[in-house]
């Protein structure tokens, strides 16, 4: 599968800028109308629709008497992580998540640059509405280049703001959640994204790399999960 370099070397630089960043960043957003357009027009994307009824609290989406949790480790500027959303995600959310079988928790890290560290934070402090993967899903469908300076105020406002969110604050518990989340990476040794870990909810977790970011190698591990 194709991953991510190593991030870990990286990790500590962008937690010390993001200590300076998190005392003068804040996102506030107001709702505006929006089209029903379809995917990077800068509408509302039909991306979402994949979410519709189902429950989300904090970073996990799905039931919380799913008998299988899957957690994944994302920066939302690798194109990987972007592509394993649009490839796998669909038929995850499905088969398993819709139908209350599986349950998914989204890690955030930002080891690619400025705008990996804006996006999370962004993402965490939606966490905290449950509205983490609106904006997640919003983020990839928009994806930009690298370290391209993207993720502009008026970029992630409309994000925001699509993802049927008013104020959120980027700042201080944002930051927070975001260094939990590289905080457990480094625990776990992981230094590529996506990463996975899979288990029974509530359980050990054991890490879960895939061959390849396509439905057909994840099926068969989740479903050996399932029988256990």
């Amino acid at each position: 599968m194709r991953t991510r370099r190593p991030m870990m070397m990286r990790l500590g630089l962008l937690a010390a800028l993001a200590v300076v960043a998190v005392l003068v960043v804040v996102v506030i957003t107001t709702p505006h109308k929006t089209s029903s357009a379809g995917r990077g027009d800068g509408g509302t994307p039909a991306v979402l629709s994949q979410l519709d009824g189902i429950p989300q609290s904090g970073v996990t989406l799905g039931s919380p008497h799913a008998p299988v949790t899957i957690v994944e480790f994302a920066d939302l500027q690798c194109p990987f992580c972007a592509e394993y959303e649009r490839n796998v995600l669909p038929t995850l959310i499905d088969r398993y998540v819709r139908t209350g079988k599986v349950q998914l928790q989204l890690r955030l890290l930002r080891f690619l640059g400025p705008d990996s560290d804006r996006l999370a934070r962004v993402a965490a402090a939606a966490a905290a509405k449950d509205r983490m993967w609106q904006v997640v899903a919003l983020a990839y469908d928009r994806q930009g280049a690298e370290n391209s300076g993207y993720a502009t105020s008026d970029f992630v406002n409309k994000l925001v703001a699509d993802a049927g969110l008013g104020n959120i604050d980027a700042g201080a518990a944002a930051e927070r959640q975001v260094r939990r989340s590289e905080q457990a990476a480094r625990a776990l040794g992981i230094d590529s994204t996506p990463s996975f870990m899979i288990g029974r909810t509530g359980g050990p977790m054991k890490r879960f790399q895939p061959g390849d970011l396509t439905p057909d190698a994840f099926i068969p591990r989740i479903d050996r999960e399932l029988r256990r």
